[in-house]
């Protein structure tokens, strides 16, 4: 039979209802605090989130049956086999329970949906038997759920696989992942057949499964795939035994051989306990079948419960949930949409747009119409949106197409200005104004700081309106800051903001561009629905941000008032200002770089014993490990053979001269690659200077990044990096001045923990590195090397640096580097006290703040350190969460994200008063690049002292602290030279 007849299997999607439920309940509530509620306290964050994953979900896989498990109050067999079995779950709030109870009579009455509970037996089980008993049936199933365990499950064969719902419990973010086989291997380590197995060994404290004492994942992973399954592991064992008491076989030997010989008993109890039955008796009336809902008390329903977001989406809950399901009904959406009035969040994450009507604006009674609009709007809360569409991306390059404006909720009040199109058959009856005409009439409006404007990524528009000599004013709301600073981690772009707000992706710029084309190809009428969804949804986006600043506090609501959304206009500036390159010096640059990298690799060959691709890892790994016979234990197994990454050769650097060579030939290639033969390429005609991209919304910590080049990659202080710098040079004429905060996470660290050691150092402008390594030498005289110890172990520990680090950084035994950590430790109490609170913080509320109230996010799995979300602080053993794996490192990430964001919101403000004073003072000065807690400023020389001087207090009294702020300067003919 030819398989293209063959029908496509109907998808049936099994839902674990309490796994579903606590996501959607701690997306939402905070320990069992907060979260959704009605104004009469009725709580709705379980309906809420449960409704709207489960309509996401129908829209993706589109089913044709759905079935929603739930545990009973009852206990289950494994409670009777294991009175201890889930014993140190924590039991859910009341709201909790009282959400879940109107979420069932929701799913049950109004969706018609069929709901599982059997007595006795718990979720995992009824899934596990409805997923074989309808695969057996030609369904094709998927499992949505939270919980591995459920990965058993998995068969490729019978198209079984798990949506998984990873992120942690209050990630309210992505969508799931789907998990075959081999996702399972990818994931745990082990195919589908064997997690039972690997439970029984690892045990899982989540479920109270005890496992085998102290086997983890990695050995585990290796007896199974030695001994096929547990059974195999306890055969051998039996053999290994009658063999005498010294018998060993792969990885089932010494601790390992006595750990499984004394747990064997637990090891089969887990299995029996990890294992989920596929034989659960259902009821046979079970109909799994989507039938059809009852839309009227659905709606009665979520309007008692104020979910009005839900209420608009009436229409796809009907086509979603309907007999026959999602796909069936595809092709009545564009009825949907059109029939109803506007509403963004209904639409489906399609290509259905809602119908706007944009104005097309290519005549002066039109213009002269717009602009009196424009200047009527003055409402701070409600601003008027603007965007720009250009030729390319490149601001320094792009010319600008048309301009986009959006000033109220309605279909029609919004406009497109074409000033740059092409002919267009499409457009034979639309002219142009010309753009000189159009910016003459729309620049007041522009440079008005009385008439409030949105926009998305604003320093873009800003640089084109610039090169047109307009300076855009009244910036209220840039979406993408708003977004950005309500949570760092998540994407910022508009289509990704929309659909996590409205769940609608607007059609995408290469969409509407096609191949290789530029806007200006696109017809006028193309361009303006285009531009025109862009300025609603941005809009539309300005209002709803703001309220959610508004509701996260004070705090953050200044931070993006007073210091992001100020701070775009200073990055534009210097990105329009950029840098001059000494073009003939890197030429000369470059092929000095050449010659020492030739003498490098003839080094490295006879050190070696032979040619080889240096460039090449496994070529390479191949003379570390092989040829040279270095320790493979300081490496990792990759697909190739073994690490030779940064971190391998650091910690092979004293074990053989080639090595550092190696590091050397490195660093000098990235170098090279990167800026000295990079740099030139990037001079842009139009203003012979380099105009990095300084990027404000992609860092976790609010630092800013650069790219095109990438300044804060340039070694600091290295003999190479210096050469680079000399690069740098300012206008004709014209001096640098450089700025760096001295020691500044240092003193943010002094300030945050109230150290009064630190503190009182520098207050009395003591050496805090010296008096580090009298502390931990017990002596008053230190020589310069000791000074570098109290160095790296002061700036090691604000980044989590542990013992063996430490050795290798300082050079110093492993057990002198675990003395010298606790005398650390006893010396600064109050730094390992903040230090470790913030950790816990992390843990407990899932965000760190810096001293401004910037925030950085922490998604745990709920499965691991998810699990301690809404503790106390009290209750949370960071001796145990430390031990997690991956997951832990995130905690060595939240003890710093508070020093190194306040740093960055330090910096910021004294970027932004420094521009102030620059442009008050009329000096005759301009701000040029940001790198790390250094400023970098070109300077009339007959200005330089006064520049110097209001540079170095600007920077110094940016924020108070208890410590004070030092800025050191240094001026030259270039970059090298001020320092």
């Amino acid at each position: 039979m030819n398989r293209a007849n063959i029908p496509e299997k109907p998808t049936l999607l099994l839902v674990d209802g309490h796994s579903l439920a606590f996501r959607s309940f701690y997306a939402f509530s905070k320990g069992g605090e907060g979260g959704l509620s009605t104004k009469e306290g009725i709580p709705t964050s379980v309906t809420y989130g449960f409704l709207k994953s489960l309509l996401d979900i129908c829209k993706l896989i589109k089913p044709q049956g759905l079935t929603i498990a739930f545990d009973t109050a009852e206990p289950t067999f494994r409670h009777l086999a294991d009175p201890n079995y889930k014993a140190n779950r924590d039991v859910a709030p009341d709201i909790f329970f009282q959400d879940l109870d109107q979420l069932e009579i929701i799913l049950r009455n109004d969706l018609n949906l069929s709901i599982c509970k059997v007595p006795g037996f718990e979720a995992d089980d009824i899934l596990g038997t409805l997923a074989k008993k309808n695969s057996d049936e030609g369904w094709k199933v998927r499992v949505l759920t939270g919980d591995r365990d459920l990965f058993q499950l998995v068969d490729d064969k019978n198209d079984i696989a798990v949506m998984y719902m990873g992120g942690g419990p209050y990630s309210r973010s992505g969508s799931p992942l789907l998990i075959n086989e081999s996702k399972v291997n990818e994931k745990l380590g082990v195919s589908p057949e064997k997690v039972v197995d690997f439970k029984a060994l690892t045990g899982d404290s989540s479920d109270n499964i005890p496992g085998v004492k102290g086997v983890g994942p990695k050995t585990a992973i290796n007896l199974l795939r030695e001994n096929i399954n547990l059974d195999g592991i306890y055969s051998t064992l039996e053999n290994l035994e009658k063999s005498g008491d010294t018998a060993t076989k792969g990885a089932i030997k010494g601790a390992v051989k006595s750990k499984l010989l004394k747990d064997k008993d637990n090891a089969y109890l887990s299995k029996m306990l990890a294992s989920i039955k596929l034989n659960v008796p259902i009821n046979k009336d079970l109909n799994i079948k989507l039938k059809s809902i009852n839309s009227q008390s659905l709606r009665e329903s979520l309007e008692k419960l104020e979910l009005n977001s839900l209420v608009k989406q009436i229409s796809l809950f009907e086509i979603a949930f309907t007999e026959g399901g999602y796909e069936s009904k595809i092709k009545s959406i564009d009825k949907v949409v059109n029939s109803e009035s506007i509403s963004i969040s209904k639409v489906p994450p399609s290509n259905h747009a809602p119908l706007l009507e944009p104005k097309i604006i290519n005549s002066k009674s039109k213009l002269d119409y717009l602009i009196n609009i424009l200047m009527d709007q003055k409402n701070i809360n409600f601003p008027t949106s603007l965007d720009t569409e250009t030729t390319g991306l490149n601001p320094f390059k792009a010319e600008l197409v048309g301009i986009g404006i959006c000033w109220g909720e309605n279909i029609d009040e919004m406009a497109y200005i074409p000033v740059g199109h092409k002919n267009n058959l499409e457009d034979e009856d639309l002219e142009q104004l010309p753009l000189e005409d159009v910016l003459e009439k729309i620049t007041p409006w522009i440079e008005s700081y009385d008439h409030p404007k949105a926009l998305q990524n604003a320093k873009f528009d800003r640089l084109i309106l610039l090169r047109h000599g307009i300076n855009l004013k009244g910036l209220s709301v840039d979406t993408l800051l708003a977004d950005y600073l309500r949570n760092p981690i998540e994407k910022h772009s508009l289509d990704e903001i929309c659909f996590r707000e409205f769940n609608y992706y607007p059609k995408s710029f290469s969409e509407t561009l096609g191949k290789n084309k530029t806007f200006a190809e696109v017809s006028i009428k193309e361009a303006s629905k285009y531009c025109g969804m862009d300025v609603f949804l941005t809009r539309k986006l300005s209002i709803l941000l703001k309220d959610k600043l508004k509701e996260m506090g004070e705090d953050i609501l200044n931070l993006f008032n007073k210091i992001e959304i100020p701070l775009e206009e200073v990055l534009a500036n210097m990105e329009s200002n950029g840098i001059k390159i000494d073009i003939s010096y890197l030429k000369e640059l470059s092929e000095n770089f050449n010659e020492t990298l030739n003498n490098l690799e003839k080094i490295i060959y006879s050190e070696a014993g032979l040619k080889f691709n240096i460039k090449s890892p496994k070529q390479l790994a191949e003379i570390l490990f092989e040829q040279l016979k270095l320790d493979r234990k300081k490496s990792r197994k990759t697909k190739t053979g073994y690490s030779t990454d940064a971190t391998v050769l650091e910690k092979l650097s004293n074990d053989h001269p080639i090595i550092n060579n190696l590091i050397e030939h490195r660093t000098i290639s990235k170098l090279l690659s990167t800026y000295v033969e990079a740099l030139p390429e990037l001079v842009e005609s139009e203003t012979q200077r380099v105009h990095t991209d300084f990027n404000q919304a992609v860092t976790a910590t609010g630092r800013l990044s650069s790219s095109n080049p990438n300044l804060q990659n340039i070694p600091m202080r290295t003999e190479f990096s210096r050469r680079i710098r000399k690069a740098f040079l300012p206008k004709d004429g014209w001096k640098l001045l450089s700025a760096d905060y001295s020691q500044i996470e240092l003193r943010i660290l002094a300030h945050l923990s109230g150290e009064d050691i630190l503190i009182d150092a520098y207050k009395n402008q003591e050496d805090v590195h010296s008096l580090t390594a009298k502390l931990l030498l017990e002596k008053e005289i230190i020589t310069p090397e000791e000074r570098r110890l109290g160095k790296t172990i002061n700036f090691g520990v604000i980044y989590g640096m542990g013992f063996q680090r430490f050795a290798r950084s300082a050079g110093v035994s492993k057990d002198e580097a675990k003395v010298f950590l606790k005398k650390f430790k006893d010396r600064y109490k109050k730094v390992f006290k903040f230090l470790e609170l913030q950790e816990k913080l992390a843990l407990s509320r899932g965000y760190v703040s810096t001293i401004l109230g910037r925030r950085r996010y922490f998604n745990f799995d709920k499965n691991g350190l998810g699990r301690l979300f809404g503790k106390d602080l009290d209750d949370i053993d960071l001796n145990f969460a430390r031990r997690a794996g991956i997951e832990a490192q995130q905690l060595r990430a939240a003890a710093n994200a508070p020093i190194q964001g306040s740093s960055s919101d330090i910096i910021k403000t004294a970027m932004i008063n420094l521009n102030k004073k620059i442009k008050d003072d009329c000096l005759q000065a301009n701000l040029l690049l940001q790198v790390h807690d250094e400023l970098v400023l070109e300077v009339d020389p007959s200005s330089l002292k006064k520049v110097n001087d209001i540079v170095k207090e600007t920077m110094e009294n940016a924020i108070k602290l208890t410590v004070p702020l030092l800025v050191e300067t240094g001026s030259g003919l270039n970059w090298m030279d001020c320092k």
